[in-house]
């Protein structure tokens, strides 16, 4: 009877033991990152058979094990993926916002700035020091685009390195749980299949660390490993192997970074694509959604003030007499060829109001080019067959196939994005800034009646009046009356032996009528209107408007293009252009810090979820701690009782 109280009241010393020794491993590790409270699981021994029945032998311990719930942790690991993408999409979106809706940073007041001077200059054609302060503002223009759009380039550098540096994190940690897996493994084969709860907390740390960079699914496997997919299905570990991921600059795209695997012969795999979640899958999705839509944006606000302003500019007459130049240099649409593509594109600009802020691809399959929207991944209606003579046309574009395609053969199309980039004041001087119109017109003092013409605007100055001799009217017009209703037009390049043009166009006192274009088709690049009663013999003159240093009406119209619904389709204006960037970034922004702030009390919410059931609680521990202090001493007294019966025993043997 002894030996048996002696054996029950050992087992119950041996797992009360170690009872007490997981309790001061729980207390331990309260604050240890990821760590699993610990139980014993006990079980009565197996009880020996009698003929009075079975008798109790004691306790045995079956297993140490953690509170764990998969469920809970699957959920803390999507969570943790989620938070941290949308936390990092809000930091570098804000930089963003606080950077281009910035007054001094941002180009809105230099774009104010600029019309401002265009105005001073409308106000006073001739003073040297309004042409002065607007050359001067033009540059300041340029510059800001510049310096804007380097910044943008430089946020892009930063998320290049946000880029390589998640890859290498990613890189070390999929290497760390691979040879977890391995010590993992190899444990609970010597322990005869019990849980190495320590190993696994460790596993499970560094699995929510590679949740926090990227989406993550995981695989239980029956040795006890545990396979990791990333993304939308990409091996990132298997057993004890784990996959090694690169970065790489790609081919047609020298200034983004894509992601790759190392597939056989060393040939680099992308999987850019097949990324999302984590701090990764915001670095790319602002990269990708954010940063090359605005870059776009600001390209295309840059590239429609210049066209615009220099059309505008082209169409007046400088100080000097001469037709104006350019005042901004223009960008030109990227086109950057995929790798293996032989055929060759040419792009230029059809119409600056039908360019949008969208990158695309163009490829030829099966016979035909297909022209893809970046930004929806939709395919854009193309018209015309791509040759010289008939390019293919599309939302602002022009696209020429200059060379035979192969199947497959692709190219990215950016038609904005160096517009702030190549944006350039070129005006040599302040006397080349083009403030009056080129063309006069006049009634004949001699007229007698009560007709009047409209001062003339300039439609097309590339037209040959304007280009065949530099600084003149080639030819000046002469409008001859002869009825009331009836009127002929000269050459009257000799004002002696005007040359008749076109005869017989008839004229309505009522309504008034345009000059040009005429009936029999005469465009002179210009229009003009007749208004009132003019009687036979009155005469009509046009001719350049030599001397008209104090004439403003080719700016007016200038200083009016901040307003003119010019872009997007004729939806937007100049300002409107910036302020719609401005606006599509602080909301993108404001979405993404309300996204943040949700993600992170979900995932304080899932945190809590897993510390009710897997965390430490002091509290518990120490009240089971007395509680296996005092079974630890009510076996330590059976071991006594079972002590002194055998001593009386053995002193009734002894008499």
């Amino acid at each position: 009877m002894g030996s048996s109280l002696l054996s029950i009241g050992t087992s119950g010393l041996q797992v009360f033991q170690r009872s007490l020794n997981t309790i001061g491993h729980n207390i331990a590790n309260v604050n240890t990152e990821g760590y699993s409270k610990q139980s014993v699981q006990l079980a009565a021994r197996t009880p020996q058979v009698n003929g009075y029945g079975f008798a109790g032998t004691g306790v045995q311990a079956v297993s140490i094990t953690r509170s764990f719930n998969q469920f809970i942790e699957s959920n803390l690991r999507s969570t943790t993926s989620s938070s941290a993408e949308f936390e990092q999409f809000y930091t570098l979106a804000a930089q963003l916002d606080n950077v281009v809706a910035d007054s001094d940073a941002g180009v809105a007041n230099s774009i104010q700035r600029f019309f401002n001077a265009l105005q001073d200059v409308a106000d006073a054609p001739s003073s040297t020091a309004s042409r002065e302060v607007l050359l001067s503002e033009s540059q300041n223009l340029s510059e800001q685009f510049n310096e804007l759009a380097t910044w943008f380039e430089s946020v892009r550098n930063q998320v290049n390195i946000e880029v390589k540096s998640s890859v290498t994190e990613i890189n070390r940690l999929s290497t760390a749980i691979a040879d977890l897996n391995e010590t993992i493994v190899t444990a609970q084969g010597r322990s005869g299949g019990q849980p190495a709860n320590d190993l696994l907390d460790q596993r499970e740390t560094l699995i929510r660390e590679l949740a926090s960079l990227v989406s993550i699914t995981t695989l239980q496997q029956d040795d006890g490993s545990l396979n990791v997919m990333a993304g939308s299905g990409q091996v990132l570990v298997v057993g004890n192997k784990a996959t090694t991921l690169e970065t790489f600059i790609i081919a047609s795209d020298p200034g983004q970074l894509g992601i790759a695997i190392s597939g056989s012969g060393g040939v680099l795999v992308p999987i850019t694509d097949q990324i999302s979640g984590g701090r990764l899958g915001g670095t790319l999705n602002f990269r990708d959604n954010m940063l090359d839509q605005a870059s776009n944006s600001l390209g295309l606000t840059a590239i429609g003030l210049s066209h615009y302003i220099n059309e505008q500019q082209n169409m007046g007459m400088d100080l000097n007499g001469l037709l104006g130049n350019d005042l901004f240099s223009t960008s030109q649409p990227q086109v950057l060829t995929q790798a293996g593509a032989t055929g060759n594109v040419t792009v230029d600009y059809d119409d600056i109001a039908q360019l949008t802020n969208n990158d695309y691809k163009l490829q030829f399959n099966t016979g035909s080019w297909q022209l893809i929207n970046n930004n929806n991944n939709q395919a854009v209606t193309m018209t015309g067959t791509g040759t010289a003579l008939d390019p293919f046309i599309a939302e602002g574009l022009r696209i020429e196939i200059t060379s035979a395609p192969a199947v497959g053969d692709s190219y990215l199309i950016r038609p904005t994005r160096n517009g702030a980039v190549d944006m350039q004041m070129v005006l040599a001087n302040s006397r080349q800034i083009a403030a009056a119109a080129p063309l006069r017109s006049l009634a004949s003092t001699a007229n007698t009646g009560t007709g009047q013409i409209s001062a003339g605007v300039v439609t097309d100055i590339n037209n040959a009046v304007f280009q065949n001799t530099q600084g003149q009217l080639s030819p000046p017009t002469l409008v001859l009356f002869t009825s009331s209703n009836s009127y002929d037009i000269y050459d009257n390049s000799n004002p002696a032996a005007p040359v008749l043009l076109e005869a017989g166009i008839a004229y309505n006192a009522a309504t008034g009528g345009d000059v040009f274009p005429t009936p029999g088709s005469l465009d002179h690049g210009y229009s003009l209107r007749i208004t009132g009663g003019p009687v036979a013999g009155d005469e009509f003159n046009t001719e350049y408007n030599t001397g008209g240093v104090g004439d403003n009406r080719n700016i007016l119209r200038m200083s009016a293009l901040s307003n003119e619904k010019l872009l997007s389709n004729g939806t937007a204006s100049i300002n409107d252009s910036y302020s719609i960037l401005v606006s599509d970034v602080g909301t993108a922004t404001k979405q993404a810090e309300l996204n943040s702030l949700s993600q992170s009390r979900v995932l304080e919410q899932a945190v809590a979820a897993r510390e009710s059931t897997s965390g430490v609680n002091l509290d518990e521990e120490a009240a089971n701690l007395i509680r296996y202090q005092q079974a630890y001493q009510a076996a330590a007294q059976l071991v006594s009782v079972a002590n002194s019966l055998f001593e009386t025993l053995l002193s009734v043997v002894r008499r």
